[in-house]
């Protein structure tokens, strides 16, 4: 075997079964189950059993899916994976790879190996294309800096919310997370001290397969609405996604020393689109980083993902939201999806229409999807040309999570990773799966506001205590708050909160033109600014739906 690609295999970390690290992990902190120490005691779900049931049936679930590994990962869909399963075995017949590097070019412009005449807009293959004994490097490659591989992130011109505001509103700012990915050394320090114990560039096979599973499951719903093959597309999300992974720990100063979870999601539990990642890679410097520009590209026009300029969508409220049922869900998972809906539209204005067949135009589809890896998947805000809303049914309370993803759909994201969250919980850096860095990360704080809600741990949106713990006996977060009685609440996904049904009600139950003119509308109005007689006229003309003016 080649030495470039034993270091593929040591680095993709393929094993013959799961740590029990693995095993805790996949219990809830994908989608939020629960595991706080002691778990508080929650209301049961909308499933008829006991704990011990449960408990087996996530247990079935798992070797189900450790079952399925074998055999099953996509063919085809992801060169990359295709790569990964012939790099243990002999070389294939020239033609076909050939074929595989004909692919790896097109996905994977900037490899060294692979030519593109920019001027022609063609591929040039009477070169030398990448080789069989060039897998482990370009596997390796793109596990380390995908972003100089893949076509250019397109330059977005984001506008600045704090330009032309008054200094005072900007220092009442201080102490907000205001740039993102920001870190001081002492944090990077304590995560690079981690990596001086562990492994934080091996990926470990759990992140394969989920990967693969997804791939599977997005590919398959879009191509039923497209009627054409999509894969191109969706690989080109998931490369985005890791590549912002990358650059959030190359800004962190954490290039090279860690490898994030290639595992096609963000955070754990979203699905990025293209737009909202190359939106974030901007904001972190890598406008215009790249081979060569992604074929019919057009110069990119100013966007921001502030909900008020519509980038990350909301949905229409003159109508119900459509929503349908995948074959893969029964009975029970059905139930659970209609109690979630149930318990929005008992809270809020917002209400949902059931369609038995996939409706024309925008609405969320709920699948199932039989895998250990996750509790929940979902893109934020309504995206094109439909929503699908991923879930295991594996981690317990089916029905809260699908609240949980739900409520992503809607717009809605983490808690725990609000601008103001450092006021409110303490992330213990020292303890935290550096690999799962970007969970930690606060918001881009020029995409989300708080619309002067106030931090609520109890939130069904926020992550439990334990999430991605190296040491899974202590907490990542702690609340600064009487922690004692707040840490039981992180992660609870038995109800919506107050708070939960606040920022809904804001964000859909307002009447038309009740609005913000500033992301940051939110957190002047936390601290009392509404009112103040130095700002109340601006605030009342630029901050009328946090300050509650309409």
């Amino acid at each position: 075997m080649l030495p470039s690609t034993i270091t593929f295999l040591l680095l993709l970390g393929v094993s013959n079964g799961w740590p029990q690290f693995d095993f805790l992990n996949q219990m809830g902190f994908n989608g939020g189950f629960n595991m706080g120490q002691p778990p508080p005691n929650t209301p049961p779900g909308s499933r008829p059993g006991s704990p011990f049931g449960e408990i087996m049936g996530n247990i079935n679930g798992m070797m189900k899916g450790l079952t399925d590994q074998i055999g099953k990962i996509t063919q085809g869909l992801d060169v990359n994976n295709d790569l990964g399963k012939m790099a243990g075995g002999p070389p294939p017949p020239q033609n076909e790879w050939m074929e595989h590097a004909r692919r790896f070019c097109r996905r994977f412009p900037g490899h060294p190996k692979c030519r593109y005449n920019e001027a022609e807009h063609v591929w040039v293959y009477s070169g030398q294309l990448p080789q069989f004994n060039d897998i482990g490097s370009m596997l390796n490659g793109i596990l380390a800096d995908t972003g100089k591989w893949l076509p250019k992130v397109p330059f977005i011109n984001i506008r600045d919310p704090l330009a032309g505001i008054n200094n005072d509103l900007k220092n009442a700012l201080a102490g907000i997370s205001v740039q993102f990915g920001q870190i001081s050394q002492q944090i990077a320090n304590n995560i690079k001290g981690i990596c001086q114990r562990v492994n934080c560039k091996q990926q470990q096979q759990k992140n394969v397969q989920m990967k693969q599973d997804i791939l599977k499951s997005t590919v398959a719903f879009e191509k039923k609405i497209f009627g054409s093959d999509v894969a191109d597309k969706m690989n080109m999300r998931f490369d985005r996604t890791l590549q912002l992974k990358q650059a959030l720990l190359e800004k962190a100063q954490l290039k090279g020393v860690v490898a994030p979870e290639d595992n096609g999601v963000f955070d754990k539990d979203l699905l990025l689109t293209e737009t909202q990642a190359n939106f974030m890679l901007n904001e972190l410097g890598k406008g215009g980083e790249g081979a060569i520009p992604l074929p019919g590209s057009a110069k990119a026009k100013r966007a921001s993902i502030f909900f008020e300029q519509n980038i990350i969508q909301k949905w229409p409220i003159t109508a119900p939201i459509p929503y349908t049922f995948d074959a893969s869900l029964d009975n029970l998972d059905q139930n659970d999806v209609r109690g979630a809906i149930s318990e929005i539209e008992q809270k809020t204005c917002i209400r949902f229409k059931y369609y038995a067949t996939p409706p024309r135009g925008n609405h969320i589809n709920y699948q199932k999807v039989n895998s250990p890896s996750f509790c929940g998947l979902s893109y934020i805000g309504r995206v094109e040309p439909a929503n699908p809303v991923y879930l295991s049914f594996q981690c317990g309370n089916g029905r809260g999570i699908a609240v949980h993803e739900t409520m992503h759909a809607l717009g809605v994201n983490h808690q725990h990773l609000r601008m103001d969250r450092d006021k409110h919980i303490r992330i213990d850096w020292s303890n935290i799966n550096p690999q799962q860095y970007d969970a930690f990360v606060v918001a881009d704080s020029k995409m989300y506001t708080t619309y002067g809600v106030k931090y609520a741990y109890d939130s069904i949106m926020h992550y439990n205590a334990y999430t991605g713990a190296v040491n899974i006996a202590k907490p990542t977060m702690i609340p600064l708050i009487n922690q004692q009685s707040n840490i039981g609440l992180l992660g609870q996904r038995a109800k919506m909160s107050v708070a939960d049904v606040e920022i809904l009600n804001k964000m859909y139950c307002k009447a038309a033109g009740c609005d913000d003119k500033n992301v940051y509308c939110g957190a002047w109005a936390l601290q009392d600014l509404c009112n103040n007689p130095n700002h109340n006229v601006w605030m009342r003309s630029n901050c009328r739906k946090s300050c509650n003016f309409c």
